[in-house]
């Protein structure tokens, strides 16, 4: 490495970085020079981060994340869902990097936000009070209609439920529960509009593979709990055995 390269790099700090990673094997060669032409960039602001970061957040954004007081809540909107565990307010830099996430193509953004918020919802659900409550089968994700995911390229509750499989080593099954009509998107509703535009808009597509079993229904944001609400629901006439929810940030309106 030349000087210029080197001084280059104490004034961005990430290429010094990785070569120490390298040189002590925390990173292969070949992910080095990936990150080398692709540098990790915070999911809020965007900015370069250094190589050696744990998770793809600045410390300046990490610092204006609001975390729920508790993490788990009573559901607001019906009775087939028992409770709703969350950890962030849908405020500031979390809104931000979901906003991103949905219309901003960084689907990588789902995994990050994950990593974040689990272990605080491990630390808390690792009580005595929730461990016999805290088991599940299958996780599903809350669909978005065909058309819709065509015109995203993809679904970001499904990417939600597969980085929380992989932390809870339980299935996370996408294609069970189908959305059959593509509604107005619930966040440009009212509260009333909300809790209509969606009344037998899910269905399952795969009834024997949800009867009785124990379901953690996946998605990005709660606000109403109106969405949440018309897919357990249709979880719950196939024959599931009882219905949770994790969604990654709460919204509360006034």
């Amino acid at each position: 490495m030349n000087k210029a390269a080197m001084k280059r790099n104490k004034e961005d700090g990430t290429n010094v970085s990785a070569e120490v990673l390298m040189q002590t094997r925390r990173i292969s060669k070949a992910e080095y020079f990936l990150r080398l032409l692709f540098p990790a960039r915070c999911i809020c602001c965007d900015r370069i981060l250094p190589f050696d970061i744990p998770l793809e957040i600045c410390d300046e954004c990490k610092k204006d994340i609001r975390f729920l007081r508790n993490f788990e809540h009573i559901f607001p909107a019906g009775s087939n869902i028992r409770k709703v565990y969350s950890a962030f307010e849908y405020e500031g830099n979390v809104r931000e990097a979901i906003h991103r996430l949905k219309f901003g193509e960084t689907p990588h953004n789902a995994s990050v936000l994950v990593d974040l918020s689990f272990p605080f919802l491990e630390s808390f659900l690792k009580n005595e009070t929730f461990k016999s409550v805290m088991k599940y089968d299958i996780i599903i994700p809350t669909p978005l209609h065909p058309r819709r995911k065509r015109q995203r390229g993809y679904n970001q509750s499904e990417l939600i439920a597969s980085r929380l499989s992989y932390h809870m080593n339980v299935p996370a099954l996408k294609g069970v529960l189908v959305k059959k009509i593509n509604t107005p998107p619930q966040s440009r509703l009212g509260r009333g509009e909300r809790l209509i535009n969606l009344v037998g808009v899910f269905s399952v597509k795969k009834p024997g593979l949800v009867k009785g079993r124990r379901i953690l229904l996946v998605d990005d944001i709660m606000t109403t709990g109106s969405t949440l609400e018309h897919c357990a629901k249709a979880l719950k006439n196939a024959g599931a055995a009882y219905i949770d929810a994790y969604v990654v940030a709460i919204r509360h309106r006034s």
